[in-house]
């Protein structure tokens, strides 16, 4: 009980800092348990204890040391980290698509430089406008992942146990499909005319555009809406830090709108540069639509193992 109380403060607090304060937080509850009546049993001292400290949530915000709610002391730590990974991704997938743009422009080094600083800081306000919306949103509507932590009356035997390795959720592979959708979103929402397949002919590089970009545009709103779910799917994740039937089947509803989001957007041939599908056909055994297809059944694939895994997990570990 000891052992799950600790966990459970912690877990809300700064991961640099969580070592020490469990330490502090375990010589504290020691202490309470020896100036207590030996009368009592082992049990019954640890029951005391922890209702005399109280809702673990409430005791993890005092440790903070200051209450800050921009976002909520729940969310504000995890809301920063998350901030730095996509204003650094901005700015990386920002700095690759625009050094590409570079060789096919006959922008002068004022323009290439004046439209990559305006292009580069309206990414950064838009990434940061919809990280602060979504963890507002969490903040607003209350939703925790969590169950039996409510606020108000607290009983010890609301603790979360203590989660086996095997249920925990590694914060590295989300962050790196966090980096990997943030670099991307802005090359689609801004430079998408320089994706395309490159090629050099006697010297030069030439290059045909993937889209056509005048019927793409209608449909950005969907591409943006097929990232956004992605990189939520990971902050669940990164939030929760372990697998629960909740957090499967909300990670399993996300993942399959937007596959099936994407996969629409695939369908719609009129996005597609025609010269590009001349192109693939006449050098490819097969033709682009069967392409299409192929990559729509790897994507139903893809999808249907992550959410049997999601849902595996969630089931097998949910009460861990």
């Amino acid at each position: 009980m000891i052992d799950r109380y600790i966990y459970a403060v912690t877990k809300e607090l700064p991961e640099k800092s969580r070592k020490e304060i469990g330490s502090e937080l375990r010589a504290l509850i020691d202490d309470m348990m020896d100036g207590m009546d030996q009368s009592f049993s082992e049990e019954e001292k640890i029951d005391k204890v922890l209702r005399e400290l109280g809702n673990p949530q409430e005791l993890a915000n005092r440790y903070r040391g200051k209450e800050r709610y921009l976002i909520g002391p729940n969310y504000f730590d995890k809301y920063l980290f998350v901030m730095k990974i996509v204003v650094l991704s901005i700015f990386i997938g920002i700095s690759i698509a625009t050094g590409l743009g570079v060789m096919f422009s006959n922008d002068s080094m004022y323009g290439i430089i004046g439209s990559y600083l305006g292009t580069l800081f309206s990414s950064i306000l838009q990434g940061a406008a919809w990280v602060t919306g979504v963890f507002a949103l969490f903040e607003y509507k209350e939703i925790t992942l969590v169950t039996g932590m409510e606020q108000g009356d607290w009983e010890p035997s609301q603790l979360p146990e203590l989660p086996k390795k095997k249920a925990m959720i590694s914060r590295g592979e989300s962050i790196f499909s966090i980096i990997i959708s943030t670099i991307f979103l802005p090359v689609f929402f801004y430079l998408y005319k320089y994706i395309g397949i490159y090629y050099k002919v006697d010297n030069e590089i030439r290059y045909l555009p993937l889209f056509n970009e005048v019927d793409l545009a209608p449909f950005k709103i969907f591409i943006i809406l097929v990232f956004t779910i992605n990189i939520v799917i990971e902050l669940l994740k990164i939030i929760q830090g372990r697998w629960t039937v909740k957090l499967a089947i909300i990670t399993t509803v996300l993942s399959i709108i937007s596959s099936t989001l994407f996969i629409s957007i695939l369908y719609k041939m009129n996005i597609w540069n025609p010269e590009i599908v001349q192109k693939f056909e006449q050098f490819m055994p097969i033709s682009f639509e069967r392409m299409v297809l192929l990559t729509t059944v790897g994507i139903i694939i893809v999808t249907i193992g992550e959410s049997v895994f999601a849902l595996y997990k969630g089931i097998k570990y949910g009460g861990d």
